[in-house]
């Protein structure tokens, strides 16, 4: 995210207060947590030792540092599936949710083959099937073990011709993970997510045109009052919540957990991440590629089983001597 170098004071210094607390409400990307890892010290200190000792961290792993690839979910990666018209504005609820997965019919049918009727008060075992199994959930994935998230980032790739990501997730208060199916499925029965698409200058001006409209507030008057901002970005932020059910023997395998993100709105592919923060301490550790072939034999070495190839096949961790 962009510094904010051009909030100055009328005297023409830079107004160090009030950027820094833009810079925390408006971050997109976990940047104002971002750490940079550039040695195998650095990592084992960081993250490897953290780990060891048991923390109730969670964690995952991204193959390349890139402003594109936000902590998102997955189906909000691919908006047309839900926003095939191009509207400026998608509103998507645990109805819409349901209907998409039930419409279609391959899906279903595998579904109900394995779990039975899909049941729109019970829809967290379907939501986790089209996780591992279509790709299109509103879930994200993390694992509670530093070599599968590991894995998944390095890929098992010989050569590096980019940084890798490794977030970490440690819940403040241990009250926003759970194993309660029934609390999980009254989540997704309330979720309410909405999606502005606005790119152009003029399809900007067009929403804070709305806004005005709807609240009687300028944008500019906006900017120059603090708590409005802040009841602003509170209303279109995130509730984040961990969900600890594995619910097939591969998610078991990778120590898998999903975190799932409510009652917010999506601008294009960002959110206020502010929020979110304040239920999980979510740290975003950019590694550097030069140290990626020491971490590959890190893997090899403590944890073979989680080599990548063994990742989405039980059978081959099996077989590895």
């Amino acid at each position: 995210m962009a510094r904010l170098e051009n909030l100055k004071k009328p005297d023409g210094t830079v107004s160090g207060r009030l950027r820094r607390r833009l810079e925390d409400a408006l971050d997109v990307s976990f940047a104002v947590s971002q750490i940079q890892i550039t040695t195998m010290e650095e990592f084992e200190a960081e993250l490897f030792v953290p780990f060891e000792a048991g923390n109730p961290i969670f964690y995952r792993g991204e193959r390349i540092c890139s402003a594109k690839r936000r902590l998102v979910p997955t189906y909000l990666r691919t908006p047309e599936l839900f926003n095939p018209q191009g509207d400026i504005f998608q509103y998507i609820t645990g109805q819409t949710l349901f209907d998409f997965y039930t419409a279609k019919q391959s899906f279903c049918a595998v579904y109900e083959t394995l779990y039975g009727k899909p049941d729109i008060d019970r829809m967290y075992p379907m939501l986790a099937f089209a996780q591992h199994y279509l790709d299109i959930s509103p879930f994200i994935d993390f694992s509670a073990s530093l070599y599968v998230a590991l894995s998944f980032a390095l890929k098992g790739r010989q050569a590096f011709s980019d940084d890798i990501v490794i977030y970490t997730a440690f819940d403040i208060g241990d009250d926003d993970t759970t194993c309660d199916e029934e609390q999980v499925n009254r989540w997704l029965s309330d979720y309410s997510v909405g999606i502005v698409h606005a790119e152009t200058a003029e399809e900007v001006r067009a929403l804070l045109s709305e806004y005005q409209k709807q609240t009687g507030t300028s944008p500019a008057a906006l900017l120059r009052n603090p708590k409005e901002m802040e009841l602003l970005f509170a209303s279109v932020s995130p509730t984040a919540k961990l969900i600890n059910i594995p619910t097939n023997d591969l998610m078991k395998y990778q120590q898998g957990v999903f975190l799932l993100l409510n009652n917010f709105c999506l601008m294009d592919t960002a959110y206020f991440t502010k929020t979110v923060r304040q239920s999980f301490v979510i740290k975003k550790f950019v590694i550097r590629k030069e140290i990626c072939p020491q971490l590959l034999k890190l893997l090899e070495d403590k944890a073979p089983q989680y080599r990548y190839r063994c990742l989405l096949d039980i059978a081959e961790a099996v077989k590895e001597e």
